[in-house]
């Protein structure tokens, strides 16, 4: 085994303390998995108010510590907490919560009911320091710092061109996650003056972004390598049609992008284990799904035709997660014989459309609108497909649960989608899953008239269920792809220092 390292996971999210998405998710697991192969990993995030507010275990650890800042120093305090420990963890990964009232005392992470903060820069410009500032201040210093999404994306510059930043910090390695492409972190121009860094970054080659300033830019130009979420999502970045303006950025640096598929937390995501589900079954007693697919059919009062295919979906209400495809093929999919059902909230137009189809025919589209987490673990045991028509998905997790609950995924072909389910072929009797092409609402109707088509074949369709479940998306397998990574910068600086 090679040495153990020293690694700094930077996150605006990590689960179960904050989280909004796949970034909480990625920084409650990957940790956890590198660790218990015996590497010292530690995470840095805010101090949120849903942190604050639940029920975790918070100690003192810096109750000074000074960050500098442009406009003036500010004092944090830093808490320490712990990733909640899986069943036989053999180590605990340290989480600093960095607390600043003025920036992070706040009910929502990012914005609130009127949109996003507007002083966004200032405040992650202020955990950005912050992080180098207690590296120092603990006298632990990682050999990588792993940087993830816009709200981190200014740490590698800083690393670099950081005026007094200690040494050992200089000589660490950068890797930056890009988790969504669509979200950068742009501001005002004026707003480069508050990062500290030297005036001759903010050109187009540096961090200046059409005027502007852009965080995710900063990581996409200053970490010494780049990952994002899944090996197709690293190509589709770098087209104009999911580039978001910084398609270029990404051709120039192709050499230093990996894509790596996010993992499935088994530990939580088990129908043999799960505790939120009706019954717990495994692929070889396949009996438990019927009853959770009656507590499904039961939840959203539907207590007939229980062998009727049903159509599950937990997503967000958004163009984004396809759901105007959704909309769209309504009409057609309602001629087939199946139901669906929806949890989820977003586009208020959306939420609108959906529940008055619901109400207009609630034997056939039951739609709960919120998120409930119980209930998406119900849904994933108890549908017989899962849809995600995404017109663009980075990795996707929700195609990973349903694979192990053997819920087959109904998906469009793209990002983490693409690369995780393979194309069922009837006259093979091979594949995990229905993928389409085009987004398009027919297309959609097409791929689920052939999951019905499949589903009216037992034998056909408990091969499909099980080779699903007998799919391998655990964090062990991605963590070792991180792990390679990792060895290979860090190999790489101790060469260019060392002597002679």
């Amino acid at each position: 085994m090679d040495a153990a390292l020293r690694i700094l996971f930077i996150s605006a999210e990590v689960a179960p303390f904050a989280r909004t998405g796949g970034l909480g998710d990625v920084n409650g697991a990957l940790p956890q998995v590198l660790a218990a192969l015996g590497h010292d990993v530690r995470i840095v995030m805010p101090l949120y108010q849903s942190l604050r507010d639940g029920d975790f275990p918070l100690t003192e650890r810096v109750s000074d510590l000074q960050v500098p800042l442009v406009i003036g120093p500010r004092t944090a305090r830093v808490w320490q907490t712990h990733l909640p420990e899986p069943d036989g963890a053999a180590a605990r990964v340290p989480v600093y919560a960095v607390e600043q009232d003025d920036f992070f005392a706040r009910p929502g992470l990012y914005g609130n009911g009127n949109g996003d903060y507007p002083d966004n820069a200032l405040r992650y410009t202020f955990f950005s320091r912050a992080v180098l500032a207690l590296v120092e201040r603990l006298g632990w210093f990682p050999q990588v710092f792993h940087c993830h999404d816009w709200h981190t994306g200014l740490i590698p510059a800083l690393l670099r061109f950081l005026p007094g930043l200690d040494a050992r910090s200089r000589q660490a390695a950068s890797v930056f996650t890009i988790h969504n492409f669509a979200y950068q972190g742009i501001f005002p121009n004026w707003a480069f003056g508050l990062t500290g860094l030297p005036l001759f970054l903010f050109q187009p080659e540096g961090l200046e972004f059409y005027g502007s300033l852009n965080f995710m830019k900063s990581g996409l130009s200053y970490a010494d390598r780049l990952t994002t979420v899944s090996p197709s999502y690293a190509e589709e970045i770098g087209s104009p049609a999911l580039g978001f303006g910084l398609d270029g950025c990404i051709r120039a640096r192709r050499s230093a992008l990996v894509g790596i598929v996010n993992g499935a937390d088994y530990a939580v995501w088990n129908p043999e284990t799960d505790p939120l589900i009706a019954a717990q079954y495994g692929a070889q007693d396949l009996s438990g799904k019927a009853v959770c697919k009656r507590a499904v059919l039961a939840e959203y009062g539907w207590s007939d035709a229980p062998d009727r295919p049903l159509l599950g979906m937990v997503t967000r209400l958004v163009d984004q997660k396809g759901i105007d495809l959704v909309a769209g093929a309504l009409d057609a999919l309602l001629e087939l014989d199946c139901r669906l059902v929806i949890l989820g909230s977003g586009e208020s137009r959306y939420e609108t459309l959906l529940t008055q189809r619901a109400r207009a025919q609630p034997g056939r589209i039951g739609v709960r609108i919120g998120f409930d987490e119980a209930l998406a673990h119900q849904i994933e045991a108890g549908s017989d497909c899962f849809v995600m028509p995404s017109r663009y998905e980075p990795c996707g997790l929700s195609q990973l649960y349903s694979l192990r609950y053997g819920t087959v995924p109904i998906v469009r072909a793209t990002g983490g989608l693409r690369d995780t389910v393979v194309p069922f072929d009837a006259d093979s009797g091979q594949g995990t899953g229905f993928v389409f092409e085009d987004a398009s609402p027919q297309a959609l109707t097409q791929a689920v008239r052939a999951a019905l088509t499949a589903f009216a074949d037992p034998a056909a369709w408990h091969g499909l269920m099980r080779r699903g479940m007998a799919q391998d998306f655990s964090w062990t397998r991605s963590a070792r792809r991180y792990l390679d990574l990792y060895q290979e910068l860090v190999s790489a600086r101790q060469a260019a220092v060392a002597p002679g």
